[in-house]
């Protein structure tokens, strides 16, 4: 199950993408996300782990999110294992207007999951949309 969109940014790829890489805040802008805690050392990079906290229909799931890429202002990557095997990509890319930010997410729901499929997808393609208007309003009001 894949969802996904763009949205353009009225700021400068530089202050999209810091604020997008800042994980430990995606919860100021991004409703399901109840914590992101940094569990490696150092500066964000391929390999980076994070500790997750969301809320999902009906629960609250606890998982570990890897950063997979990471190309400063321009893409970073992510995956997870629970509580359905998935990741997500975010391109950014200078437009005249500000940042195009275009963003996927891939879930691979597996058994009585797997048959809601069908029923989850329109759920995340909406969470999806909410996603991605809350960070545009977060960032261009300065927060990022």
């Amino acid at each position: 199950m894949r969802v996904g969109g763009e949205v353009v940014v009225n700021r400068e790829v530089t202050e999209v993408f810091s604020g997008f890489a800042d994980l430990e805040r995606s919860g100021e802008y991004s409703t399901p996300v109840i914590e992101r805690r940094k569990l490696t050392d150092g500066p964000i990079r391929v390999g980076t782990e994070f500790q997750a906290v969301d809320r999902w229909p009906g629960r609250k799931v606890s998982f570990k999110v890897e950063i997979t890429e990471f190309e400063p202002n321009r893409r970073m990557a992510a995956s997870w294992s629970e509580p359905m095997p998935g990741g997500w990509e975010a391109q950014f890319e200078r437009v005249a207007a500000g940042t195009r930010l275009r963003f996927h997410a891939t879930m691979k729901p597996q058994g009585v999951m797997g048959l809601m499929a069908p029923l989850m997808k329109p759920w995340a393609a909406r969470q999806t949309r909410k996603f991605l208007s809350n960070f545009k309003n977060w960032s261009e009001a300065g927060a990022a």
